[in-house]
């Protein structure tokens, strides 16, 4: 054999030659995605006041998640993760003490491997203002008419609870029958 064949059959012998080239020693193994189980509870937090006078439909809200989440003793959505509603509906109160209604759905949050959609609706209402119009009809006559009820309002630092929407339907217990 002569030395260059000798040399590059030594260098394929030892595996020095092909393997380091191609992969990196310090290279990150890939993490696999969480096993999203659907209905899992996600429990998140209002960041920024949202009230019926001032929201518009489809307009979108930021929440953070207060809880960790967790599927199979894995932290999957960590605490301070993003997530995001969006207004359906919002109607200012209204003369003759009319309150205030707002609606809204629950659209996703980030997490550490990627979006994952939520579920998850809800809705206020404001305070009525009834007694607030009867005594202002005794004292101003028809302009007690022109008394408002109170506006729906989400509140920094409510909490409410979403759900994750994508994943694996959890599996039911079975259904016990003792003879009778």
């Amino acid at each position: 054999m002569t030395a260059p064949r000798l040399m590059i059959a030594a260098a394929l012998l030892s595996g020095s030659f092909d393997a380091a080239a191609q992969t990196p020693a310090s290279a990150p193994i890939p993490a696999s995605a969480p096993h999203w189980v659907k209905g899992t509870p996600v429990r998140l937090m209002v960041l920024n006041e949202i009230n019926s006078r001032q929201a518009r439909a489809g307009e979108r809200f930021k929440l953070r998640v207060d809880a960790p989440v967790m599927i199979d003793n894995v932290v999957v959505i960590p605490v301070g993760a993003t997530a995001w509603g969006e207004v359906i509906a919002a109607h200012g109160t209204s003369a003759a003490g009319g309150r205030g209604r707002l609606s809204a759905r629950l659209l996703f949050v980030d997490t550490p491997s990627g979006r994952v959609e939520l579920s998850g609706t809800l809705g206020q209402e404001g305070k009525s203002n009834s007694s607030g119009v009867v005594l202002g009809l005794i004292g101003f006559g028809l302009p007690g008419l022109l008394t408002k009820g109170g506006n729906a309002t989400f509140k920094a630092g409510d909490i409410l609870i979403g759900y994750i929407e994508q994943g694996d339907t959890p599996l039911s217990a079975p259904l016990l029958v003792t003879p009778g």
